[in-house]
């Protein structure tokens, strides 16, 4: 149930559909011994217990009085869902509730018609009506069933809630796995059971092991990516594009190669992103270039350019036009609108003014090995090449700082930052230095013993 997909626990999946479709909060039932799953899901719906794993029936049957619904057929429906089908589109839950109303039936289920139904629970009509006579799980069948249906129970059902509940208490434990079968209450419930075919089978795929559950993150990214594409977003190459479902993106944004969004990514029109980004928690304007790089959890203002294999940290802010140069990074700072960082720099929680040229290989040093200090740089400012900016440190506006330099100590606006020795140059030590290194002729004599 806690197994990442597409960004998110799976169980949250069918969570957040069923409260997408019915407005309510869901109730969920969990296993006492997995407290994280009831961690996961406690802020999207109420929990309920389920003392001992004794089937699916005995699942809902968990569910105290206070929680459920009643009230006459169609009025209180109870839509229930597995945790392990996050394929469900809302549009399918929708269509299965719109069914269960106007046939007022006890109860209607979802089936597909799988091209491999193994695993499945199998559908059993009466030959005479048609409709819904019982569900058998695979395990159960008899020879003859298993030959001659191939419609398959979802695990996906409305219930009329007054004849729900009642059904449940007549529920018998014999069969092969000695459980409460949820699937036996259509044979116990004495009214008309419906059923409606989902469009696509894969919409019932159950999660059970790590291939259903790249083959779910392939098809939910599919989904995601063709949703994009239709509201204007280009995807030049759709098989190596991963975006989480939470993410936004604007009309003729460009997603180059081997991209990657997520979380509550959004971005704004006519961005260009990639090749081999990759964005988390990113929120940005329009007209953004993001090259190779990666960004978490940072705001970014329109029109702003940052170049390949930056890293951008949590807290950061680029103000509009900000351009960031190849292998830069930024964390925990706020910097100025039309500001410019160069390649090699590193601005570490750092307060940057307006227009500010900061060279190549700058840092602003902001750990002492003990705390974290701020560095402030006004509006103008022009730090040269290879500076060392070492916190806590402020640069008033219009200051300069020479190339080179190791600032310990505030600048005053308008000032030039000079810290540099003394430049000393030593004539002719090159010619000197390759002289002494220069290996010495030697001669040898052909008299006496060469061994001597």
């Amino acid at each position: 149930m806690l197994h990442p997909l597409a960004g998110r626990p799976l169980v949250l999946h069918s969570v957040q559909t069923a409260a997408q479709v019915t407005g309510r909060r869901p109730i969920v039932v969990v296993s006492p011994k997995q407290p994280e799953v009831a961690h996961a899901v406690e802020q999207h719906a109420d929990v309920v217990e389920q003392e001992e794993p004794r089937g699916t029936g005995d699942a809902l049957r968990s569910v105290p009085p206070g929680l459920r619904t009643s009230g006459g057929a169609g009025e209180h429906a109870v839509l229930v869902l597995s945790g392990d089908v996050p394929l469900l589109t809302a549009a399918t839950l929708q269509r299965l509730l719109d069914h269960h109303r106007a046939s007022k039936a006890q109860a209607t289920l979802l089936t597909v018609v799988p091209d491999d139904p193994t695993g499945l629970g199998r559908i059993l009509r009466d030959p005479r009506t048609g409709r819904v006579a019982a569900i058998r799980e695979e395990r159960d069948l008899t020879p003859d069933e298993r030959a001659t249906t191939d419609e398959c129970n979802a695990g996906i059902y409305v219930f009329d809630g007054d004849a729900l509940w009642p059904a449940l208490d007549a529920l018998t434990a014999d069969n092969a796995q000695s459980e409460y079968y949820l699937t036996d209450v259509i044979a116990i419930l004495d009214g008309p059971i419906e059923a409606v075919q989902a469009a696509d089978a894969i919409e019932a795929l159950g999660v059970n092991d790590r291939t259903q559950l790249a083959r779910a993150e392939r098809e939910i990214r599919r989904r995601t990516l063709e949703t994009l594409m239709l509201e204007g977003v280009t995807v030049e190459d759709p098989a190596t594009t991963y975006v989480d479902p939470g993410v936004r993106v604007g009309r003729d944004t460009v997603l180059r190669p081997m991209t990657v969004l997520g979380g509550g990514t959004v971005l704004g029109e006519d961005c260009v992103v990639g090749p081999m980004a990759q964005l988390h928690d990113v929120r940005a304007g329009d007209r953004v270039s993001i090259g190779s790089s990666m960004l978490d959890d940072c705001d970014l203002d329109d029109d702003v350019s940052i170049g390949a294999y930056v890293r951008i940290r949590p807290g950061t802010r680029l103000a509009r036009g900000v351009q960031l140069g190849t292998h830069a990074e930024v964390k925990n700072s706020h910097i100025g609108a039309g500001s410019r960082i160069s390649h090699f720099s590193a601005v570490l929680d750092s307060e940057v003014g307006e227009g500010v040229n900061i060279g190549a290989g700058t840092v602003t040093c902001n750990y002492d090995g003990d705390s974290k200090h701020g560095t402030v740089i006004g509006d103008g400012v022009f730090v040269g090449t290879d500076s060392i900016l070492v916190a806590p440190l402020t640069i008033g506006d219009n200051a300069y700082v020479a190339a080179g330099s190791v600032i310990t100590r505030d600048v005053p606006a308008g000032a030039l930052a000079v810290e540099r020795t003394e430049q000393r140059n030593v004539e002719g030590w090159a010619q000197r230095r390759r002289t002494r290194r220069r290996p010495q002729a030697v001669e040898h004599s052909n008299v006496g013993d060469s061994n001597r």
